[in-house]
């Protein structure tokens, strides 16, 4: 086993995809002793790598409404509000408060543990609900997404708000994955993860000069945690000035 690691690494397997191999192997067969005793570490990695910049941002949103306008509604609403990947998929009509622009997080729909695709209703992360404010420019979006659902006799009133292109169903990480992939590669942007969406907005709005607690509360973060994922110096400190 210790051989077979090796020849992995030298030929440049990433460490993630040598633990997968691995964890595979003991999940199959977990009475196999080779399997056991075999440490892979993985390098820690900022959350900074992934944070994609205004201007891709914009590339990427300006590229998904032409060529992925189906699934343009759920990212650019993802990367307007950090939401996480079992919280947007999860998101149902009742949850939008068109009066007072804010979407309710109260339920998140997870992963099934025997299928990548299927999924069922659980709490959110924390288990609290919290309140997303919404900009005017996401709740047009979201109203031209509602009519355009109304139209196709999707829109139900606890109905799912995003729903997959050919099935009808729920979506899946695995599908907006390849959606996201191919988008970055058409963009030319270099390749950061689903969940880079969050640690853009989050990154964004607290550089932003937002309080850092008010972020907390949207992300549904402790403040703690907020700031030693998220924060960092910007360049742009202003400094008290005595009279």
């Amino acid at each position: 086993m210790v051989a077979f690691l090796t020849w992995m690494e030298d030929r440049g397997i990433a460490p993630q995809t040598r633990l997968g191999v691995l964890s595979t192997f003991r999940r199959v067969n977990p009475e196999q002793a080779a399997f056991a005793g075999h440490r892979i570490r993985i390098p820690s990695r900022s959350v900074f790598d992934d944070i994609l910049t205004r201007a891709e941002v914009s590339k990427i949103l300006e590229h998904l409404k032409i060529n992925e306008d189906w699934y343009y509604p759920i990212f650019f609403l993802w990367l307007s509000t950090g939401l996480r990947n079992s919280e947007i998929i999860g998101l149902t009509w009742d949850c939008i408060d068109w009066e007072q622009s804010e979407c309710k997080i109260t339920k998140s729909l997870k992963r099934r543990e025997d299928s990548n695709v299927l999924r069922q209703w659980g709490e959110t992360k924390n288990k609290k609900h919290r309140i997303v404010p919404l900009t005017t420019g996401v709740i047009k979006m979201l109203r031209e997404h509602q009519v355009r659902m109304e139209a196709m006799n999707l829109c139900q009133p606890y109905g799912l708000l995003f729903l997959t292109k050919r099935t009808r169903s729920n979506l899946y990480d695995a599908l907006l994955e390849r959606v996201w992939r191919r988008t970055l590669k058409s963009c030319g942007i270099k390749y950061r993860k689903l969940y880079s969406q969050r640690h853009t907005f989050l990154s964004h709005t607290l550089a932003s000069g937002n309080s850092p607690a008010d972020v907390a509360a949207i992300a549904g973060h402790r403040l703690d945690e907020l700031l030693k994922t998220y924060a960092k110096p910007t360049g742009a400190l202003k400094l008290v000035e005595w009279s």
